[in-house]
């Protein structure tokens, strides 16, 4: 096995597990067809099940993956070719979604791997070939170009599109099959930058985010962080993450959790120590969270508990200020009373003289 596809290790690990993927729950007879793909001569791992070839210099190849309905019912399959990248979890990911590419990515994968047919139409329990074009960019470079094929059933798509709006639940039943183009097998050095710190919110929950941008074109796996953020050089939050694996050529949008803190207005600054198989990093980077920002998100975090001080002390002040006047009413009042008992007295006096 070469050195780069022991680095691959984690994608056929995550494919293998995750070629029936679902995108939102799916009951069992919503599975409506089945893939396989067709793994040519210049596979490179043939132990795994999805596409890692390797390519010549602008040379050009036709791939097909085998795709069955299973069901009684006409199916027709939607496929897209996006770009391997990784979410806010540390996992990479091989369809659209808020996760991006890094600018130093030169090659998308959508240009290089074209599904011959928009939609691919299967009649009941039909078998076909999904066929795929497949051109490597004529300059030769180091690393692999990493992405991934959807596929999705359209009839459930448009389905959804004819539900009402409100609804909260809705499945999406996809595969995901890798794909993976490279010239070289010899390994290449991880690289790993540091872009900007801010804060900001995930699940309307306040974090802290970090971009770790991965800039060669390989994975990174095995990856780990340990990242404190300081004020004059007090340590105010710290969070480690271990078993994570970026994308080539991704920005890692890495999320220190205030889990439930208040976000707090002031300059800051970000220590990252982050580690994968031998290679190590080292990042410090000032930041500031202003007054406006830690106030709009503080406002927005479900898990920040309400801050009654200021309730809580304007309740006592008048619980003082009522107890205060009641015993300044009695003590009135009998100081009164003390004044009329005493004029009776000498009222009483006056009159016996």
């Amino acid at each position: 096995m070469t050195l780069l596809r022991k680095k691959n290790w984690l994608i056929g690990l995550f494919l293998l597990i995750g070629l029936f993927v679902v995108v939102q729950p799916a009951a069992a007879n919503e599975l409506t067809f089945g893939v396989q793909a067709n793994l040519p001569d210049n596979q490179v791992d043939r132990t795994v099940n999805y596409f890692d070839l390797k390519l010549n210099p602008g040379q050009k190849q036709q791939i097909s993956v085998t795709v069955n309905n299973s069901t009684a019912k006409e199916v027709k399959i939607r496929p897209t070719v996006s770009q391997a990248t990784t979410n806010l979890n540390g996992v990479v990911e091989y369809n659209k979604g808020i996760a991006k590419s890094d600018k130093t990515l030169k090659y998308k994968i959508a240009d290089y791997v074209q599904p011959t047919e928009k939609t691919l139409t299967l009649a009941p329990h039909e078998t076909k070939q999904l066929k795929l074009n497949v051109t490597m960019p004529n300059r030769a470079f180091r690393g692999v170009i990493a992405g991934g094929l959807r596929l999705q059933d359209q009839n459930q798509l448009d389905a959804q599109k004819k539900q009402k709006k409100g609804t909260t639940v809705q499945n999406q039943y996809a595969y995901l099959l890798g794909i993976v183009l490279q010239q070289l097998t010899k390994k290449i050095t991880p690289q790993l930058k540091l872009g900007k710190v801010t804060a900001t919110q995930t699940n309307y929950r306040n974090v802290i985010t970090s971009e770790l941008r991965n800039v060669s074109a390989m994975y990174i796996n095995k990856f780990s962080v340990n990242a404190k953020v300081l004020q004059n050089g007090k340590k105010i939050y710290q969070q480690k993450s271990t078993n994570l694996q970026l994308a080539p050529n991704s920005v890692f949008s890495y999320p220190l959790r205030l889990n439930g803190e208040r976000l707090k207005a002031g300059t800051y600054q970000m220590d990252i120590i982050a580690k994968s198989k031998g290679h190590t990093w080292y990042f410090k980077k000032q930041f500031t969270i202003s007054g406006k920002t830690a106030d709009k998100l503080n406002k927005r975090d479900v898990s920040i508990k309400p801050d009654h001080t200021l309730l809580y002390t304007l309740i006592g002040f008048g619980i003082l200020l009522i107890l205060g006047g009641l015993i300044w009413f009695i003590m009135h009042r009998k100081s009164r009373k003390m004044r009329e008992e005493n004029q009776r007295l000498k009222d009483e006096l006056a009159q016996k003289k």
